[in-house]
């Protein structure tokens, strides 16, 4: 290895995970990362205030701009077949192939640009750190690929972090995951920017506590769930946010699931295909252009394990298209209340809306089957020519 004390311009960055893919090393295309010696997160509580829950959405900000990342000790790797295991703090550019893995333990952050072919689990894997930061260098296209068997199934990722991770930078991230799902965070997960292409036989990306997309390009072929927050023992977790970015879903599930809380603020969310396009127990768009298509129930507020009453969902603006499958499937379903206070909402379903709770339409633009409403349709439900009546208190409420 060859160590030299000052950071590089560019980098990516990845602590207490096993590798991140990148290509050729060459001035522009290298990374530069730091470590965090604590979580410096803040929590930020928000409440919409026309929602119609006194349920609040909870975001953190991941704070990549607090990082020195000069004061980081650099140390270059050129990849082998034996993987790698790091277990100092620092910066780490890794170039190479390897079909081994590269796995963290330590309390410091681990930069790379490389090509992971793993033959024995997760390509990245960082095991124990406070806070990654993988940053995909400009100019550069990483690849990470997961064996299809591990000893421990606990690790589940191809790229897996057990702390909080963080992936930023301009760089191209090709995932492909034949074990289960593509990235895993157990913690706190953000996605700042890059360009994100995930293929996994399973789950796209998860952060089991939270999931925060607030900018890049992610597209996303999932056989099971898109993105996701699967924390449902632990209140205020749980929690998807999308702030910006454009991201593309085809999935086998549901497209976009939270345990707790989805809010969209921002962004292009463009489901392809799924079950289910958006669920959780208490859905929020202020803001963003929000595409669907489900086989099921496009957006549906429904309870989870942890979240059983108080259930809603709020469009308070953006532009939000559903359109669903035929059968007993409605474009917005909500177990609880329903909120339309703004923006323009275009629905094509034999069932457009049904809700649980109570309904109310107070402002923006409602257009069922090609028709401008002025109020929700009559009993919480309208159909097209043939369709389905019905809904509201007393409707079918589909979960």
């Amino acid at each position: 290895m060859n160590k030299r004390k000052k950071g590089l311009t560019a980098a990516t960055l990845a602590l207490a995970v096993t590798v991140i893919a990148a290509c050729s090393q060459t001035e522009s295309s290298q990374a530069e990362s730091a470590a965090l010696e604590t979580n410096t997160s803040i929590v930020a509580t928000t409440s919409t205030s026309t929602a119609t829950t006194e349920t609040l959405v909870q975001t953190k900000t991941s704070d990549t701009a607090d990082v020195d990342w000069d004061a980081l000790e650099t140390t270059e790797v050129d990849l082998t077949d034996e993987g790698l295991n790091i277990t100092e703090a620092g910066t780490y550019i890794l170039s190479g192939e390897t079909t081994g893995q590269v796995t963290v333990n330590t309390e410091g952050n681990v930069l790379n640009n490389a090509t992971i072919t793993s033959s024995e689990g997760a390509a990245i894997s960082i095991e124990n750190a406070e806070k990654t930061v993988l940053e995909l260098a400009d100019g550069t296209t990483n690849t990470v690929e997961d064996a299809a068997t591990r000893s421990d199934e606990e690790i589940d990722g191809a790229i897996y972090s057990s702390d909080d991770m963080i992936i930023t930078g301009q760089g191209i991230l090709n995932v492909t995951a034949n074990f289960e799902d593509g990235i895993v965070g157990k913690d706190d997960l953000w996605i700042e920017s890059g360009t994100i292409n995930v293929t996994s036989v399973d789950g796209g990306i998860r952060g089991k506590d939270s999931l925060t997309v607030s900018g890049g390009a992610l597209t996303i072929d999932a056989g099971g769930d898109g993105i996701k927050s699967s924390n449902d023992t632990d209140l205020g977790k749980g929690q998807l946010t999308i702030s910006g970015g454009e991201i593309t879903i085809t999935s086998g599930d549901d497209a976009v699931k939270a345990e707790q809380n989805i809010w969209i603020t921002g962004g292009t969310l463009d489901i392809e295909t799924s079950v289910e396009g958006i669920e959780a127990p208490v859905i929020v768009i202020d803001d963003g252009d929000v595409t669907i298509y489900a086989t099921d129930d496009g957006i549906n507020a429904s309870a989870s394990e942890i979240i059983t009453t108080d259930l809603s969902l709020t469009i308070n603006g953006g532009n939000v298209t559903v359109e669903v499958g035929q059968g007993d499937t409605d474009a917005l379903d909500s177990n609880g209340d329903l909120t339309i206070a703004g923006g323009v909402v275009t629905l094509t379903a034999q069932s457009a809306v049904d809700y649980d709770g109570t309904g109310s339409f107070t402002g923006g633009t409602l257009i069922v089957n090609d028709e401008t409403l002025t109020d929700l349709p009559e009993g919480g439900m309208m159909g097209g020519p043939g369709g389905n009546m019905g809904g509201g208190p007393g409707g079918n409420g589909n979960p």
